[in-house]
């Protein structure tokens, strides 16, 4: 998943063994493209002069990389208040546990998209539903993305497969809105 970031990978679970770290956590990188930005939350038990420390191996760990890295230093108390703690549970890799958090928390991120054909004629916007959505048992764009309909006009997918959608709505020169969802996963 993170071939291009293998070795700093490596010593940012160097990092998590420090006592004073409880995790560092990788922001909305998916591995897929190539990227000149990482974001990082560090997750520290208090706010001591050793946590200085680490922030700047961390940033060291990248320097040598051709990669900006915004790092996000979060106290373990405060976690709860902080704007970011949504961003952790939505697309956050934890490099301790070496898995999302939300499968950690057993919940999933899911996109609702509301897509608008008015600028499609009659023809093209039966196109764009059999596109879509599939005919006569064939299944659609939809279906390779784990998504669903869900009402008109309105599409369910995984947060993951979002780029994908996108680009097909944009080939249709087809607008669209985005919301993002946490749904929990009953066991």
């Amino acid at each position: 998943m993170f071939s291009e970031i293998k070795k700093e990978i490596k010593q940012l679970k160097e990092i998590c063994r420090e006592k004073e770290v409880i995790d560092v956590v990788l922001l909305g990188y998916s591995g897929k493209e190539k990227t000149s930005k990482i974001d990082l939350a560090i997750i520290f038990k208090d706010n001591n002069n050793h946590a200085k420390n680490i922030l700047l191996k961390v940033k060291e760990i990248f320097n040598k990389k051709q990669v900006r890295v915004n790092i996000n230093s979060l106290l373990a108390d405060d976690l709860f208040k902080d704007s970011l703690y949504l961003r952790l549970i939505q697309n956050g890799f934890s490099i301790k546990e070496n898995k999302l958090i939300s499968k950690t928390l057993n919940v999933e991120t899911l996109i609702l998209l509301t897509y608008d054909l008015k600028t499609l004629n009659h023809s093209k916007k039966t196109l764009f539903g059999y596109a879509l959505k599939g005919r006569k048992g064939q299944k659609g764009f939809l279906d390779s993305l784990n998504g669903s309909a869900v009402g008109r006009n309105n599409v369910l997918i995984p947060i993951n497969n979002l780029n994908e959608l996108k680009e097909f709505l944009q080939t249709w020169q087809v607008k669209y809105s985005i919301q993002k969802f946490l749904r929990v996963n009953e066991e």
